[in-house]
């Protein structure tokens, strides 16, 4: 089988910590070169993690014919232009989130890839951590009975002041929580509720209605966000997002009540990643109660499977729907902030 021959344009942080141990880390892949606006940042990945080369300019990248993928690693300011030109390239795309800026430049970037027929991809890991599928796994196939409720909470412990240079804590710690109750339950959420707490002047205004919903920025200044949502059966979920947590969670927790058990994901203050609990007695009865159990897990290395699922999307071509993720994402980022300013329940916008 041929090596996956990649770039990875924007050298920074997720890159170096994250995206490039796990890219180099497993087999399938051959780096060929890394490229970020400050050279010695794209000089030293590519000495670190083997790349053939290095350079400073994306178009030096998207123009190569000896690559099938390239990785946009930048802020989010980047990442419709060098998407769109690398998929017009005849490149598949891997995606840091948030995805787009608007849902118009979202939809420009899928287009692109379509056009090309390749893969616009997505990148949010707690989707492929073992906890995450495991899951999604135990979910789908029954095994807690019909799922009633679900509870998400992404929460990270970052000084309040830098959340306006994130874009805001919805769109870019929440967006991990949407992706992954949509990867968990199988389904979209159909419509919500939201607030957000939103400290002037740092992020945009109440959105104006006479710019359509697709030119709207999505992002803003906000350090809370609280979401209800409906999924596509009817079931209610609760999704709440803290930038500043002082104590208490992990970045994400994931509660998911069914009819004959429950699943905690990142159990807090236990270190468990994965807690399921059954009925124990009679349904009705006095003995009432509940059983728990901490099944084993794989132990895969962080990384791994989701780098091994961005291969093997590749290798699918242009099967699928490119950019699906990433602009589900984006839709409830728009609903939320269409909801808050009404302060109504809203429809998210259909794909």
């Amino acid at each position: 089988m041929d090596p996956i021959r990649y770039a990875v344009v924007g050298c920074g942080g997720i890159a170096n910590n994250y995206h490039l141990p796990g890219l180099t880390g497993i087999e399938g892949g051959e780096f060929v070169v890394a490229c970020d606006l400050v050279e010695e940042r794209a000089r030293e990945a590519a000495d670190k993690f083997g790349a053939g080369g290095w350079c400073a300019d994306y178009r030096e990248v998207v123009g190569r014919d000896d690559l099938d993928l390239v990785c946009v690693f930048t802020k989010i300011e980047g990442h419709a232009e060098i998407s769109v030109a690398a998929a017009e390239g005849g490149k598949h795309v891997f995606v840091q989130k948030p995805f787009a800026r608007t849902l118009r430049e979202g939809r420009r970037m899928v287009a692109a890839a379509e056009a090309s027929g390749v893969q616009m991809l997505t990148s949010f890991m707690h989707s492929y951590f073992d906890e995450s599928l495991a899951a999604a796994e135990w979910v789908r196939s029954g095994r807690i009975g019909r799922v009633e409720f679900m509870r998400m909470r992404n929460a990270t412990g970052n000084p309040r002041e830098t959340v306006a240079s994130y874009g805001g804590a919805m769109m870019d710690i929440g967006a991990h929580g949407m992706a992954l109750l949509r990867m968990v339950s199988g389904e979209d959420v159909a419509r919500l509720v939201a607030r957000i707490d939103e400290d002037e002047p740092a992020g945009p205004p109440i959105p104006d209605p006479s710019v359509p919903d697709e030119d709207r920025p999505l992002w803003g200044g906000e350090a809370n966000a609280w979401l209800l949502y409906e999924l596509t059966s009817g079931v209610a979920v609760s999704h709440e997002v803290q930038w500043a947590a002082r104590g208490g969670t992990s970045r994400f927790q994931l509660e998911i009540y069914g009819t004959e058990g429950s699943i905690l994901v990142r159990v807090p203050r236990t270190g468990e990643d994965l807690a399921v609990a059954f009925l124990d007695g009679e349904p009705g009865g006095e003995s009432r109660s509940f059983k728990w159990v901490v099944p084993e897990l794989p132990g895969t290395p962080p990384g791994h499977a989701h780098h091994r699922a961005v291969f093997d999307a590749v290798r699918r071509g242009s099967d699928g729907r490119p950019g699906e993720e990433g602009m589900a994402a984006l839709r409830i980022c728009e609903a939320a902030r269409r909801s808050a300013a009404a302060g109504a329940w809203v429809n998210v916008a259909p794909a």
